[in-house]
């Protein structure tokens, strides 16, 4: 069972009702943030971090749509720093929604709010690949192995020391099929 919670507060009542998962970090600058994170692993709930629609909203303010952001991009980003640092499966995602933030590109904005948390280039990547994979059971993608869904992105440089380049596509495989750019 996954549970949407934006609130420090949201989050415990879903921990209280025993989520496998949690969309959303949450960015209210409710209770502390490495004491909810240590309940959380204590847990074994994973989090999708969606930092990128905390990002997204703030900036929009009071002149753009505001979906309940109850705190700010960097309450959530400190918020998923506290849960990598407790050991927490962070699963990158966006919260795309028909107003923001925009489909696709976001990803790589997210990925690089991962590494402003604290995570590594290569752990950002898995929180995007492997990681999702994992938790979702899906056991046919996520990573790079023979019989494996072959997924790919052929991106110019090195997202695993540099995360910025999988902005950098060069090209693009699905299912094992080159697709038309």
């Amino acid at each position: 069972m996954i549970a949407h919670a934006i609130t420090a507060s949201e989050v415990g009542i879903a921990l209280d009702a025993g989520v496998d998962g949690l969309a959303h970090v949450w960015a209210d600058a409710g209770q502390s943030a490495s004491e909810l994170a240590a309940r959380i692993a204590a847990q074994g709930v994973f989090v999708v971090s969606t930092l990128v629609y905390f990002e997204v909203i703030g900036q929009q303010g009071a002149g753009g749509v505001d979906h309940a952001s109850p705190g700010s991009a960097g309450n959530a980003v400190r918020a998923a720093g506290a849960l990598h640092r407790s050991g927490v499966p962070l699963l990158a995602g966006t919260d795309a929604t028909p107003f923001a933030p925009v489909h696709g590109e976001s990803m790589h904005r997210e990925l690089v709010l991962l590494t402003r948390a604290g995570l590594t280039s290569e752990e950002a990547l898995a929180a995007a690949t492997s990681v999702p994979a994992r938790h979702f059971g899906l056991a046919d993608r996520g990573r790079i192995a023979p019989g494996l869904r072959a997924d790919l992105l052929l991106v110019d440089g090195d997202p695993t020391s540099d995360v910025t380049a999988t902005s950098s596509i060069c090209d693009v495989w699905r299912r094992g099929v080159r697709q038309d750019r």
